[in-house]
């Protein structure tokens, strides 16, 4: 019996009845509006602190670097819609890639989702405090938030511990505040840009923080803020996390997705343009900077408002007020999505025993994952502590960390929905991405393979840049998992790999016959009487053939030998030109290792996976 069944005695002595408990499952409650607010919540709070931080790279061509984050945010976003609609299931991008490979990967995709998470939360948590620095002036408590390092980091873990209360208490609570809150929060938003563009916006000097190209900022610099501007689209995850509690996820995820990628777009575009029209860049011994990413870095939009001086002191003052309390309550609403999100991920990787299952119970009157709650909430506290230390380089090592992770589970995910396209051909699809092409068995999805790619290669340039050691927390992080993943199946005795997927029909490999047995012998099996003509028939014991060797032999089959390596040449060929431009000097982000890695590494695994795809048609 599984560990799910209970054993009882029937009425007649000997008798045995199996009574198999069913699993408990989350209450599907949340529509379309409720998915929005919980993602828009985190989504559209980033700009709150990623302005900051992005132009601080990006100087003159922050609005460019968030457009270019957005494109990739948009491939993103409706790629998850597709996935998320076929695999309503808690997990995001670790169980499409569970579904889609196998439950390694799906792990580790799973344990970079809990970094990100931890440091949405944390990040998330750390500004809101940032902007009850406006108040300072009203209330001297808050004004020790905005001057004392060890008061803000302080106030920071109080307000997780908070939280962590809320969101053991049940989910729909918790809902109910970020329908509210966002609302109000897109309000104010949309309201600021219009209010902008016809107050703040000056296009001539727009135009003059852009003529130092390569300089101010560097192209590595460049590269590296869209990297960091992704920052300002997390939280797309946060509808697959909840989609296994939504009421109809083939219509409610769609819609929830398309709305946060409008409102979203439509506010990352415009504020930065504002953003640099009220703060300039200009030098400063030697150096170009903006007060946007210096002075107001840990609250930009805050100091956006600052200047509506120039119309009225009075729509200033106010401005402020309202920007300080309502950045304050959806930088609420975006750590409470990302402890959220860390409940219903650690939830579902424990439901498919990759942890402990005894950390996925529920509360018996709450019916939430409290212990996994408890746990990487406290994770997350502790991520804010070294602030204490660093001060305001705190703010670009959780952007950096948290950018690391999102985007190597996004290409996860890219890779993953592409992926289920040819595994699970005829998995029911409420929902499928726009610009697909014919391909096998079914079609690749053109925006997935492109989001890919343009995520592989600011994820390794990222890597590279390794700003503020954040490199080294991710792979420690990522060692960290592998660590657990190795002791945890070791432990329940588990194999440590599974193949990627079900080895090829047995027309494909040779046939190793034994020699026929004994026909007397053979008609007797486990003490039973057999058919002389199915004793004849001799069992076919076939050799164990690694999946990588038959998918080689079978790729030289398919292509012949002119043509099979004429396509590996040619691969070769632009893998070697794209890494000897990237370390060359005529290479603009930096003469070294940078954004190659990551194209060559995913169009290799794009290319091995299409054509496995394509030949098992």
């Amino acid at each position: 019996m599984s560990p799910d069944s209970i054993a009882r005695r029937g009425r007649r002595p000997g008798d045995l009845r199996v009574v198999v408990r069913r699993p408990t499952k989350l209450p599907r409650t949340l529509g379309a509006p409720a998915l929005f607010a919980a993602s828009y919540g985190n989504v559209g709070s980033s700009i709150y602190y990623a302005l900051g931080v992005t132009a601080a790279f990006a100087l003159g061509l922050t609005p460019l670097a968030l457009i270019l984050a957005g494109g990739i945010f948009v491939t993103t976003a409706l790629n998850y819609a597709e996935g998320t609609a076929a695999i309503p299931h808690a997990g995001g991008s670790s169980s499409f890639a569970r579904r889609a490979f196998n439950d390694p990967i799906g792990f580790i995709v799973g344990w970079v989702q809990l970094l990100n998470y931890m440091a949405t939360v944390s990040i998330s948590a750390y500004f809101a405090i940032s902007y009850l620095g406006v108040f300072g002036k009203y209330v001297p408590l808050f004004q020790l938030f905005k001057t004392s390092d060890v008061w803000h980091v302080g106030a920071t873990v109080v307000l997780i511990a908070f939280l962590i209360v809320i969101n053991i208490v049940g989910i729909q609570e918790s809902s109910a505040l970020n329908l509210a809150l966002a609302m109000i929060d897109l309000v104010t938003q949309f309201a600021l840009v219009i209010l902008g563009l016809f107050v703040l916006l000056r296009i001539d000097v727009v135009l003059s923080n852009i003529q130092h190209l390569g300089v101010a900022p560097t192209w590595g610099n460049f590269l590296a803020s869209i990297s960091i501007a992704m920052v300002t689209y997390t939280g797309i995850e946060t509808i697959s996390n909840l989609s296994e509690e939504a009421k109809n996820p083939g219509r409610s995820v769609p819609r929830a997705t398309y709305a946060v990628i409008i409102a979203v777009l439509f506010v990352a575009a415009f504020l930065p343009t504002i953003g640099l029209s009220v703060f300039p860049v200009h030098l400063v011994d030697g150096v170009y900077v903006t007060d946007l990413a210096t002075k107001y870095k840990g609250d930009p939009v805050a100091g956006i408002v600052m200047g509506f001086n120039k119309v009225s002191q009075t729509l200033a003052v106010w401005a402020g007020i309202w920007v300080g309390f309502l950045a304050f309550t959806i930088l609420l609403i975006a750590t409470n999505a990302g402890l959220i999100g860390i409940s219903r991920l650690s939830y579902s990787l424990a439901g498919a025993e990759m942890l402990p299952k005894s950390f996925a119970a529920l509360h018996p009157r709450f019916k939430t994952p409290y212990v996994w709650i408890v746990v990487f909430g406290i994770l997350a506290a502790m991520l804010v502590l070294p602030g204490i230390l660093v001060g305001g380089k705190e703010i670009d090592l959780m952007s950096a960390v948290y950018s690391l992770a999102a985007t190597f589970a996004f290409c996860s995910a890219h890779l993953s929905v592409m992926r289920l396209r040819f595994v699970e051909p005829e998995l029911y699809r409420p929902y499928r991405m726009p610009f697909n092409i014919r391909f096998g068995r079914d079609s690749v999805p053109v925006l997935s393979l492109v989001g890919a790619l343009a995520i592989g290669t600011v994820f390794t340039q990222l890597l590279f840049q390794n700003i503020s050691n954040s490199t080294w927390i991710y792979l420690g992080w990522l060692a960290l998992g592998v660590l657990s993943w190795v002791v945890y199946q070791k432990y329940r005795k588990h194999p440590l790999w599974e193949p990627l997927e079900v080895p090829p029909p047995p027309d494909r490999e040779i046939e190793h016959l034994p020699p026929a047995p004994m026909p007397q012998i053979a008609r007797y099996k486990h003490g039973r009487r057999i058919p002389a003509h199915a004793a004849a028939t001799p069992q076919r014991v076939r050799p164990h053939r690694r999946s990588w060797r038959v998918g080689w032999e079978l790729y030289w089959k398919r292509h012949g030998n002119v043509r099979g390596a004429l396509i590996v040449a040619v691969f070769a060929a632009v893998s070697g030109l794209a890494v000897w431009l990237d370390l060359s000097s005529f290479d603009p982000f930096g003469p070294g290792l940078g954004w190659s890695p990551g194209i060559v590494l995913v169009a290799l695994i794009a290319a091995y996976l299409l054509n496995r795809g394509h030949l098992e048609q």
